[in-house]
Protein backbone atom coordinates (compact mmCIF):
# COMPACT_ATOMS: atom_id res chain seq x y z
CA UNK A 1 0.00 0.00 0.00
CA UNK A 2 1.11 3.42 -1.33
CA UNK A 3 1.21 5.86 1.80
CA UNK A 4 0.18 9.18 1.55
CA UNK A 5 2.10 11.57 3.99
CA UNK A 6 1.36 15.43 4.38
CA UNK A 7 3.14 17.98 6.30
CA UNK A 8 0.79 20.94 8.06
CA UNK A 9 2.63 24.46 9.13
CA UNK A 10 1.25 27.37 11.54
CA UNK A 11 1.04 28.83 -18.39
CA UNK A 12 5.12 28.46 -20.03
CA UNK A 13 5.41 29.11 -23.50
CA UNK A 14 8.95 27.78 -23.28
CA UNK A 15 10.12 26.25 -20.31
CA UNK A 16 13.95 27.19 -21.23
CA UNK A 17 13.38 30.60 -20.55
CA UNK A 18 12.88 29.80 -16.92
CA UNK A 19 15.61 30.83 -15.10
CA UNK A 20 17.30 27.98 -14.10
CA UNK A 21 19.03 27.11 -10.35
CA UNK A 22 22.45 27.09 -9.83
CA UNK A 23 24.16 24.06 -10.34
CA UNK A 24 24.89 22.57 -6.93
CA UNK A 25 26.25 19.30 -5.71
CA UNK A 26 26.84 17.86 -2.32
CA UNK A 27 28.53 14.24 -2.84
CA UNK A 28 28.93 14.24 -6.56
CA UNK A 29 30.39 10.26 -6.73
CA UNK A 30 27.62 9.23 -5.05
CA UNK A 31 24.94 7.04 -6.55
CA UNK A 32 21.93 8.25 -5.14
CA UNK A 33 20.24 11.48 -5.97
CA UNK A 34 18.14 13.64 -3.55
CA UNK A 35 17.37 16.31 -7.02
CA UNK A 36 15.99 19.60 -5.53
CA UNK A 37 13.42 21.09 -8.41
CA UNK A 38 13.68 24.57 -8.39
CA UNK A 39 12.85 25.34 -11.88
CA UNK A 40 9.57 24.26 -12.72
CA UNK A 41 7.89 20.58 -13.61
CA UNK A 42 4.72 18.84 -14.89
CA UNK A 43 3.42 16.35 -13.17
CA UNK A 44 1.29 13.74 -14.69
CA UNK A 45 0.66 9.96 -15.15
CA UNK A 46 0.92 9.70 -10.94
CA UNK A 47 -0.72 9.10 -8.51
CA UNK A 48 -0.83 13.02 -7.65
CA UNK A 49 -4.09 15.06 -8.35
CA UNK A 50 -5.96 12.39 -9.06
CA UNK A 51 -3.90 11.65 -11.90
CA UNK A 52 -4.51 14.70 -13.32
CA UNK A 53 -1.59 16.71 -14.72
CA UNK A 54 -0.47 19.43 -12.78
CA UNK A 55 1.92 22.35 -13.97
CA UNK A 56 3.93 23.35 -11.28
CA UNK A 57 5.50 26.77 -11.52
CA UNK A 58 8.87 27.49 -10.98
CA UNK A 59 10.76 29.08 -7.79
CA UNK A 60 11.28 32.79 -7.98
CA UNK A 61 14.18 33.24 -5.69
CA UNK A 62 17.42 34.79 -5.32
CA UNK A 63 20.60 32.30 -6.22
CA UNK A 64 22.17 33.10 -2.88
CA UNK A 65 18.65 31.82 -1.00
CA UNK A 66 18.48 29.05 -3.07
CA UNK A 67 22.24 28.78 -2.29
CA UNK A 68 21.41 28.68 1.39
CA UNK A 69 18.25 26.09 1.17
CA UNK A 70 20.80 23.60 -1.07
CA UNK A 71 23.21 23.99 2.37
CA UNK A 72 21.07 23.71 4.68
CA UNK A 73 19.28 20.51 2.97
CA UNK A 74 22.95 19.11 1.81
CA UNK A 75 23.73 19.10 5.25
CA UNK A 76 21.44 17.03 6.97
CA UNK A 77 21.87 14.33 4.19
CA UNK A 78 26.01 14.85 4.86
CA UNK A 79 26.14 11.84 6.51
CA UNK A 80 25.07 9.53 3.52
CA UNK A 81 26.46 8.27 0.51
CA UNK A 82 23.82 10.62 -1.38
CA UNK A 83 24.03 13.91 -3.53
CA UNK A 84 21.88 16.50 -3.14
CA UNK A 85 21.87 18.38 -6.46
CA UNK A 86 19.88 20.87 -8.87
CA UNK A 87 21.59 19.45 -11.44
CA UNK A 88 18.93 17.23 -13.38
CA UNK A 89 21.84 15.84 -15.68
CA UNK A 90 22.90 14.05 -12.19
CA UNK A 91 19.26 13.11 -11.52
CA UNK A 92 18.26 11.65 -14.99
CA UNK A 93 21.91 9.46 -14.52
CA UNK A 94 21.05 7.81 -11.34
CA UNK A 95 19.03 4.59 -10.80
CA UNK A 96 15.42 4.80 -10.94
CA UNK A 97 15.09 3.09 -7.61
CA UNK A 98 17.74 5.41 -5.97
CA UNK A 99 16.46 8.76 -6.29
CA UNK A 100 14.01 11.39 -5.82
CA UNK A 101 12.83 14.75 -7.70
CA UNK A 102 11.18 17.48 -4.92
CA UNK A 103 9.44 19.85 -6.61
CA UNK A 104 9.73 23.70 -5.28
CA UNK A 105 7.44 25.55 -6.22
CA UNK A 106 4.63 28.25 -5.25
CA UNK A 107 1.99 26.34 -7.52
CA UNK A 108 0.02 25.03 -3.80
CA UNK A 109 -3.45 25.56 -5.11
CA UNK A 110 -4.06 22.01 -5.92
CA UNK A 111 -3.35 20.30 -2.80
CA UNK A 112 -4.85 22.96 0.55
CA UNK A 113 -3.54 23.47 3.49
CA UNK A 114 -0.34 21.85 3.77
CA UNK A 115 3.47 23.16 3.15
CA UNK A 116 4.81 20.02 2.05
CA UNK A 117 3.60 16.61 0.60
CA UNK A 118 5.06 12.96 0.16
CA UNK A 119 4.30 9.58 0.10
CA UNK A 120 6.12 7.61 2.37
CA UNK A 121 8.78 5.11 0.90
CA UNK A 122 8.54 6.22 -2.51
CA UNK A 123 12.24 7.16 -3.01
CA UNK A 124 12.74 3.26 -3.90
CA UNK A 125 9.48 3.37 -5.66
CA UNK A 126 11.36 3.60 -9.42
CA UNK A 127 8.41 5.33 -11.13
CA UNK A 128 9.90 8.96 -10.44
CA UNK A 129 6.82 9.78 -7.89
CA UNK A 130 8.22 13.26 -6.99
CA UNK A 131 7.19 14.94 -3.64
CA UNK A 132 6.07 18.81 -3.40
CA UNK A 133 6.93 21.59 -1.31
CA UNK A 134 4.90 24.45 -1.36
CA UNK A 135 7.23 27.83 -1.27
CA UNK A 136 4.41 30.31 -1.22
CA UNK A 137 2.92 28.53 2.38
CA UNK A 138 6.40 28.95 3.25
CA UNK A 139 6.99 32.90 2.35
CA UNK A 140 10.19 31.85 0.21
CA UNK A 141 11.31 31.89 3.54
CA UNK A 142 15.14 29.99 3.03
CA UNK A 143 15.39 28.48 6.46
CA UNK A 144 11.80 27.37 6.70
CA UNK A 145 11.63 26.25 2.92
CA UNK A 146 14.97 23.89 3.93
CA UNK A 147 13.66 22.26 6.83
CA UNK A 148 10.49 21.02 4.82
CA UNK A 149 12.34 19.64 2.04
CA UNK A 150 14.32 17.68 4.04
CA UNK A 151 11.08 16.52 6.37
CA UNK A 152 9.18 15.57 3.04
CA UNK A 153 12.54 13.86 1.86
CA UNK A 154 12.75 11.89 4.52
CA UNK A 155 9.23 10.41 4.49
CA UNK A 156 9.94 9.70 0.69
CA UNK A 157 12.67 7.16 2.92
CA UNK A 158 9.89 5.49 4.94
CA UNK A 159 10.30 8.14 7.85
CA UNK A 160 7.15 9.02 10.05
CA UNK A 161 7.11 12.02 11.85
CA UNK A 162 8.25 12.49 15.37
CA UNK A 163 6.16 13.43 18.21
CA UNK A 164 6.86 14.45 21.27
CA UNK A 165 5.01 12.89 24.36
CA UNK A 166 4.91 13.90 28.26
CA UNK A 167 6.14 11.56 31.05
CA UNK A 168 2.97 9.73 31.50
CA UNK A 169 3.11 9.14 27.89
CA UNK A 170 -0.26 11.74 26.79
CA UNK A 171 0.30 12.97 23.80
CA UNK A 172 1.90 16.54 23.75
CA UNK A 173 2.47 17.13 19.80
CA UNK A 174 2.10 15.00 16.49
CA UNK A 175 5.14 17.56 15.35
CA UNK A 176 7.80 17.78 17.86
CA UNK A 177 8.74 20.73 17.78
CA UNK A 178 12.42 20.76 19.96
CA UNK A 179 13.39 21.88 22.84
CA UNK A 180 15.80 24.99 23.86
CA UNK A 181 16.73 28.95 22.95
CA UNK A 182 19.43 30.22 21.22
CA UNK A 183 22.39 28.69 19.58
CA UNK A 184 22.07 25.34 21.02
CA UNK A 185 18.30 24.59 20.41
CA UNK A 186 17.45 21.46 19.18
CA UNK A 187 14.45 19.85 17.21
CA UNK A 188 14.20 16.63 15.16
CA UNK A 189 13.97 16.83 10.96
CA UNK A 190 10.87 15.06 11.28
CA UNK A 191 8.89 17.44 13.33
CA UNK A 192 8.65 20.86 12.93
CA UNK A 193 12.01 22.14 13.32
CA UNK A 194 12.73 25.18 11.66
CA UNK A 195 12.24 27.75 14.49
CA UNK A 196 15.68 25.52 15.89
CA UNK A 197 19.15 26.18 15.47
CA UNK A 198 20.11 22.56 15.63
CA UNK A 199 18.46 19.98 13.73
CA UNK A 200 19.11 16.21 13.90
CA UNK A 201 17.89 13.07 12.30
CA UNK A 202 16.65 11.03 16.20
CA UNK A 203 15.69 7.93 17.67
CA UNK A 204 12.09 9.21 19.14
CA UNK A 205 8.29 8.09 19.39
CA UNK A 206 6.13 8.78 16.53
CA UNK A 207 2.34 9.74 16.72
CA UNK A 208 1.28 6.15 17.19
CA UNK A 209 2.58 5.39 20.72
CA UNK A 210 5.18 6.99 23.29
CA UNK A 211 7.20 3.58 23.01
CA UNK A 212 7.03 3.25 19.35
CA UNK A 213 10.11 4.57 18.55
CA UNK A 214 11.79 5.52 15.33
CA UNK A 215 15.36 4.82 14.46
CA UNK A 216 15.86 7.47 11.51
CA UNK A 217 18.79 6.51 10.95
CA UNK A 218 18.76 2.33 10.62
CA UNK A 219 15.83 3.31 8.02
CA UNK A 220 17.53 6.04 5.94
CA UNK A 221 20.52 3.86 5.41
CA UNK A 222 19.13 0.47 5.32
CA UNK A 223 15.73 1.11 3.24
CA UNK A 224 16.68 3.13 0.61
CA UNK A 225 19.89 1.81 -1.35
CA UNK A 226 22.18 3.52 -0.10
CA UNK A 227 24.01 3.42 3.28
CA UNK A 228 26.92 6.09 5.08
CA UNK A 229 29.30 7.61 3.02
CA UNK A 230 32.98 6.41 3.08
CA UNK A 231 35.03 7.77 6.34
CA UNK A 232 37.03 10.13 5.32
CA UNK A 233 39.58 10.40 8.32
CA UNK A 234 40.81 7.68 10.81
CA UNK A 235 39.16 6.23 14.08
CA UNK A 236 42.60 5.74 15.86
CA UNK A 237 45.31 7.47 17.19
CA UNK A 238 47.85 5.17 15.30
CA UNK A 239 46.70 5.98 11.83
CA UNK A 240 45.59 9.55 12.67
CA UNK A 241 45.78 12.28 10.05
CA UNK A 242 49.16 14.31 10.39
CA UNK A 243 48.39 18.26 10.51
CA UNK A 244 51.44 20.36 9.02
CA UNK A 245 51.23 23.08 11.17
CA UNK A 246 55.08 24.48 9.73
CA UNK A 247 53.52 27.63 8.83
CA UNK A 248 52.03 28.49 12.26
CA UNK A 249 48.19 28.44 10.83
CA UNK A 250 46.21 25.48 9.74
CA UNK A 251 42.67 24.36 8.55
CA UNK A 252 41.68 20.52 8.20
CA UNK A 253 37.87 19.92 7.04
CA UNK A 254 35.90 16.93 7.75
CA UNK A 255 32.60 14.91 8.51
CA UNK A 256 31.61 12.91 11.05
CA UNK A 257 29.25 10.17 9.27
CA UNK A 258 28.17 7.56 11.88
CA UNK A 259 27.30 8.36 16.27
CA UNK A 260 30.46 5.88 16.68
CA UNK A 261 32.39 7.89 14.29
CA UNK A 262 35.58 10.04 15.31
CA UNK A 263 38.45 12.01 13.50
CA UNK A 264 41.58 11.64 15.07
CA UNK A 265 44.80 14.15 13.93
CA UNK A 266 47.94 14.62 15.21
CA UNK A 267 50.40 17.35 15.84
CA UNK A 268 54.36 17.29 15.88
CA UNK A 269 55.44 20.71 17.90
CA UNK A 270 59.21 21.36 17.64
CA UNK A 271 59.23 23.59 21.08
CA UNK A 272 56.99 24.46 23.63
CA UNK A 273 54.35 27.29 22.42
CA UNK A 274 50.63 28.75 22.33
CA UNK A 275 47.99 26.22 20.61
CA UNK A 276 45.40 27.54 19.72
CA UNK A 277 42.28 25.50 18.00
CA UNK A 278 38.50 26.44 16.68
CA UNK A 279 36.74 23.08 15.71
CA UNK A 280 32.54 24.74 14.05
CA UNK A 281 30.07 23.03 12.62
CA UNK A 282 28.98 23.26 9.16
CA UNK A 283 26.23 26.32 9.18
CA UNK A 284 24.30 28.12 6.80
CA UNK A 285 22.68 30.99 8.24
CA UNK A 286 22.86 33.22 11.45
CA UNK A 287 25.37 31.39 14.16
CA UNK A 288 25.56 28.23 13.06
CA UNK A 289 21.69 27.93 12.09
CA UNK A 290 21.47 24.90 9.91
CA UNK A 291 23.67 22.92 12.01
CA UNK A 292 23.48 19.41 12.50
CA UNK A 293 26.71 18.72 14.24
CA UNK A 294 27.24 19.56 18.28
CA UNK A 295 31.47 19.26 18.51
CA UNK A 296 33.29 17.28 21.09
CA UNK A 297 37.34 17.81 20.97
CA UNK A 298 39.42 15.51 23.16
CA UNK A 299 43.23 16.74 23.21
CA UNK A 300 45.39 14.05 24.04
CA UNK A 301 48.99 12.78 24.60
CA UNK A 302 51.53 11.06 22.38
CA UNK A 303 50.28 8.00 23.97
CA UNK A 304 46.58 8.66 23.24
CA UNK A 305 46.01 9.30 27.02
CA UNK A 306 43.44 12.16 27.52
CA UNK A 307 44.61 15.65 28.33
CA UNK A 308 41.52 17.27 28.24
CA UNK A 309 37.90 16.98 26.25
CA UNK A 310 36.51 20.48 25.31
CA UNK A 311 32.53 20.26 25.22
CA UNK A 312 30.76 23.33 26.30
CA UNK A 313 27.40 22.97 26.49
CA UNK A 314 26.11 26.87 25.55
CA UNK A 315 27.70 26.57 22.25
CA UNK A 316 27.87 23.84 19.55
CA UNK A 317 31.38 24.84 18.30
CA UNK A 318 34.59 23.72 20.62
CA UNK A 319 37.89 25.68 21.34
CA UNK A 320 41.47 24.76 22.66
CA UNK A 321 43.70 27.52 23.88
CA UNK A 322 46.56 26.09 25.77
CA UNK A 323 50.73 26.06 26.22
CA UNK A 324 52.29 22.66 25.22
CA UNK A 325 55.56 21.27 25.52
CA UNK A 326 57.25 19.87 22.62
CA UNK A 327 56.30 16.87 21.69
CA UNK A 328 53.48 15.12 19.41
CA UNK A 329 50.04 15.34 20.61
CA UNK A 330 46.10 14.06 18.76
CA UNK A 331 43.09 15.84 18.74
CA UNK A 332 39.99 13.77 18.53
CA UNK A 333 36.52 15.49 16.68
CA UNK A 334 33.16 13.43 17.12
CA UNK A 335 29.88 14.58 17.77
CA UNK A 336 28.65 15.45 21.42
CA UNK A 337 25.44 15.15 23.18
CA UNK A 338 23.34 18.56 22.69
CA UNK A 339 21.90 19.56 25.77
CA UNK A 340 18.65 20.01 24.50
CA UNK A 341 18.74 16.35 22.79
CA UNK A 342 19.79 14.76 25.30
CA UNK A 343 22.28 12.08 23.22
CA UNK A 344 24.41 12.18 20.35
CA UNK A 345 22.28 9.89 17.97
CA UNK A 346 22.16 12.56 15.41
CA UNK A 347 25.09 15.09 16.11
CA UNK A 348 26.84 14.40 12.54
CA UNK A 349 28.03 16.28 9.68
CA UNK A 350 30.45 18.20 9.05
CA UNK A 351 32.85 20.61 10.11
CA UNK A 352 35.90 23.11 9.90
CA UNK A 353 38.76 22.76 12.16
CA UNK A 354 41.01 25.94 12.19
CA UNK A 355 44.33 26.85 14.31
CA UNK A 356 47.53 28.46 14.85
CA UNK A 357 50.35 27.44 17.10
CA UNK A 358 53.06 30.10 17.46
CA UNK A 359 56.28 27.51 17.39
CA UNK A 360 58.84 27.68 14.65
CA UNK A 361 57.77 24.25 12.64
CA UNK A 362 56.95 20.79 13.56
CA UNK A 363 59.82 19.44 11.43
CA UNK A 364 62.93 18.76 12.39
CA UNK A 365 65.81 19.62 10.25
CA UNK A 366 66.42 16.32 9.39
CA UNK A 367 62.77 16.00 8.10
CA UNK A 368 62.93 18.69 6.33
CA UNK A 369 65.66 17.07 3.98
CA UNK A 370 64.47 16.48 0.50
CA UNK A 371 65.51 13.42 -1.36
CA UNK A 372 65.54 13.80 -5.24
CA UNK A 373 62.23 14.71 -6.83
CA UNK A 374 59.81 11.80 -7.75
CA UNK A 375 58.61 12.46 -11.12
CA UNK A 376 55.60 10.06 -11.25
CA UNK A 377 53.01 11.80 -10.63
CA UNK A 378 49.39 12.63 -13.30
CA UNK A 379 46.27 14.17 -12.97
CA UNK A 380 43.77 14.78 -15.64
CA UNK A 381 40.13 16.26 -15.51
CA UNK A 382 37.20 13.60 -15.75
CA UNK A 383 33.78 13.34 -15.11
CA UNK A 384 33.41 13.24 -11.54
CA UNK A 385 36.28 15.55 -10.75
CA UNK A 386 40.23 15.75 -11.08
CA UNK A 387 41.62 11.98 -11.02
CA UNK A 388 45.43 12.27 -9.24
CA UNK A 389 47.67 8.82 -10.14
CA UNK A 390 51.02 8.04 -9.69
CA UNK A 391 53.61 5.13 -10.56
CA UNK A 392 53.33 2.07 -8.07
CA UNK A 393 57.22 2.44 -7.29
CA UNK A 394 56.27 5.48 -6.40
CA UNK A 395 57.01 4.58 -2.52
CA UNK A 396 58.40 1.97 -0.85
CA UNK A 397 58.11 -0.46 1.77
CA UNK A 398 57.34 1.56 5.29
CA UNK A 399 57.08 4.95 3.11
CA UNK A 400 53.45 6.87 3.26
CA UNK A 401 52.12 9.01 0.33
CA UNK A 402 50.19 12.71 1.53
CA UNK A 403 48.19 13.96 -1.37
CA UNK A 404 48.43 18.17 -1.10
CA UNK A 405 47.03 20.45 -3.46
CA UNK A 406 46.26 24.26 -4.17
CA UNK A 407 44.30 26.16 -5.89
CA UNK A 408 47.34 29.16 -6.52
CA UNK A 409 50.62 27.28 -6.69
CA UNK A 410 51.62 28.82 -3.39
CA UNK A 411 50.04 27.48 -0.44
CA UNK A 412 49.72 23.44 -0.95
CA UNK A 413 46.92 21.69 1.94
CA UNK A 414 46.86 17.97 2.68
CA UNK A 415 43.60 16.56 0.54
CA UNK A 416 44.16 12.55 1.60
CA UNK A 417 46.68 10.05 2.87
CA UNK A 418 45.60 6.94 0.82
CA UNK A 419 46.80 3.19 1.66
CA UNK A 420 50.12 2.05 0.41
CA UNK A 421 48.25 -0.17 -2.31
CA UNK A 422 46.26 2.91 -4.10
CA UNK A 423 48.06 4.31 -6.77
CA UNK A 424 45.06 6.93 -7.52
CA UNK A 425 42.98 9.27 -5.88
CA UNK A 426 39.53 11.13 -7.09
CA UNK A 427 39.34 15.12 -5.94
CA UNK A 428 35.89 15.45 -6.20
CA UNK A 429 35.97 19.16 -6.40
CA UNK A 430 33.52 21.89 -5.19
CA UNK A 431 33.85 24.31 -7.21
CA UNK A 432 36.00 25.37 -11.00
CA UNK A 433 39.49 26.57 -10.48
CA UNK A 434 43.02 25.70 -11.59
CA UNK A 435 44.33 23.29 -9.02
CA UNK A 436 47.62 21.85 -8.85
CA UNK A 437 48.99 18.86 -6.80
CA UNK A 438 52.12 17.02 -5.62
CA UNK A 439 52.89 14.16 -3.15
CA UNK A 440 54.96 14.29 -0.04
CA UNK A 441 56.00 11.07 0.19
CA UNK A 442 57.09 10.27 4.04
CA UNK A 443 60.63 7.65 4.42
CA UNK A 444 60.68 5.56 7.43
CA UNK A 445 63.23 7.55 8.87
CA UNK A 446 61.12 10.74 8.72
CA UNK A 447 63.17 12.01 5.91
CA UNK A 448 60.35 13.74 3.43
CA UNK A 449 60.72 14.33 -0.56
CA UNK A 450 58.44 15.34 -2.99
CA UNK A 451 56.80 14.17 -6.43
CA UNK A 452 56.57 16.57 -9.29
CA UNK A 453 53.66 19.29 -9.53
CA UNK A 454 50.66 18.62 -11.75
CA UNK A 455 48.19 21.39 -12.63
CA UNK A 456 44.49 20.34 -14.21
CA UNK A 457 42.68 23.01 -15.17
CA UNK A 458 38.92 22.78 -13.92
CA UNK A 459 37.68 26.72 -14.53
CA UNK A 460 34.48 26.78 -16.56
CA UNK A 461 34.94 26.71 -19.72
CA UNK A 462 32.80 27.45 -22.88
CA UNK A 463 30.08 25.03 -23.42
CA UNK A 464 30.44 22.37 -25.67
CA UNK A 465 27.43 22.71 -27.08
CA UNK A 466 24.60 25.51 -28.36
CA UNK A 467 20.92 24.85 -28.14
CA UNK A 468 18.18 26.77 -30.70
CA UNK A 469 14.87 26.03 -29.50
CA UNK A 470 11.89 28.16 -31.58
CA UNK A 471 8.22 27.56 -30.92
CA UNK A 472 6.83 24.67 -33.62
CA UNK A 473 10.12 24.25 -34.90
CA UNK A 474 12.98 21.60 -34.41
CA UNK A 475 15.42 22.33 -31.88
CA UNK A 476 18.83 22.61 -33.29
CA UNK A 477 22.53 21.64 -31.55
CA UNK A 478 25.09 23.26 -32.43
CA UNK A 479 28.57 21.38 -31.11
CA UNK A 480 31.72 21.77 -30.85
CA UNK A 481 32.60 17.79 -30.09
CA UNK A 482 30.72 14.76 -30.84
CA UNK A 483 28.30 13.74 -28.37
CA UNK A 484 25.31 11.60 -27.26
CA UNK A 485 21.46 12.61 -27.01
CA UNK A 486 18.50 11.48 -25.76
CA UNK A 487 15.67 12.93 -25.59
CA UNK A 488 13.97 12.14 -22.01
CA UNK A 489 9.88 12.45 -21.13
CA UNK A 490 8.82 13.84 -17.78
CA UNK A 491 8.30 10.12 -16.32
CA UNK A 492 12.16 9.49 -17.10
CA UNK A 493 11.16 7.24 -20.60
CA UNK A 494 13.80 7.38 -23.11
CA UNK A 495 11.93 8.94 -26.44
CA UNK A 496 15.02 9.13 -28.72
CA UNK A 497 18.34 8.53 -28.47
CA UNK A 498 21.47 8.82 -30.84
CA UNK A 499 25.20 10.16 -31.53
CA UNK A 500 26.33 12.87 -33.22
CA UNK A 501 28.89 14.35 -34.90
CA UNK A 502 30.64 17.80 -34.33
CA UNK A 503 28.67 20.46 -36.13
CA UNK A 504 24.99 20.99 -36.69
CA UNK A 505 21.83 18.57 -36.29
CA UNK A 506 17.80 19.11 -35.82
CA UNK A 507 15.97 17.41 -33.84
CA UNK A 508 12.71 17.12 -34.89
CA UNK A 509 10.01 16.56 -31.84
CA UNK A 510 7.35 17.87 -33.40
CA UNK A 511 5.13 14.73 -33.47
CA UNK A 512 5.21 14.20 -30.17
CA UNK A 513 2.34 14.20 -27.39
CA UNK A 514 2.26 17.89 -25.76
CA UNK A 515 3.89 18.16 -22.65
CA UNK A 516 7.24 18.86 -21.08
CA UNK A 517 10.56 16.93 -22.02
CA UNK A 518 14.19 16.97 -21.62
CA UNK A 519 17.17 16.92 -24.37
CA UNK A 520 20.71 15.44 -22.50
CA UNK A 521 23.65 15.97 -24.34
CA UNK A 522 26.78 14.37 -23.23
CA UNK A 523 30.45 13.78 -23.61
CA UNK A 524 33.14 13.36 -22.16
CA UNK A 525 33.72 17.12 -21.63
CA UNK A 526 30.37 18.09 -20.94
CA UNK A 527 26.93 16.91 -19.43
CA UNK A 528 23.72 19.43 -20.09
CA UNK A 529 20.23 18.56 -19.93
CA UNK A 530 17.83 21.35 -21.51
CA UNK A 531 13.72 21.49 -21.03
CA UNK A 532 11.55 22.14 -23.29
CA UNK A 533 7.89 21.67 -23.92
CA UNK A 534 6.62 20.82 -26.67
CA UNK A 535 2.60 22.30 -27.58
Amino acid sequence: MKKLITTLFVSLALVSSILAAPTLNSYPTAKAVLYLDFDGHEVKNSMWNNGNTVICAPVIMADDKIMEIFNRVAEDFRPFNLNVTTDLAKFLAAPLDKRMRVVITPTSAWYPSVAGIAYITSFVWGDDTPCFVFSDRLTNDPRRVAETISHESGHTMGLSHQANFASTCTLVSSYHTGAGSGITSWGPIMGNAASRTLTQWNFGPTPNGCSIKQDNLDIITTKNGFGYRPDDAADTYSNAIVVNVAKNEFSREGVISTSSDKDFFRFDLAQKGNFRLNVEPFYAGGLYSGANLDVRVELQDSKGNTIRVYDPKDSLNARIDTVLNSGSYFVVVDGAGNVNAGNNYGSLGSYTMTGYYDGITNMSSSSLSISAVVNSLNASKVKEGNLVSWASNTTKTGESITILYSVDESVFRELARPENNKTSYLHAIKSHGVYSYKLQITEKNGVVRFSNMVTVDASAHASVFKVIKQAQQPITINASDPYEFRVIDNNGRIIQAGKASAGTKSIDIRNLPAGIYNLQLMNDKEQRVERFMNR
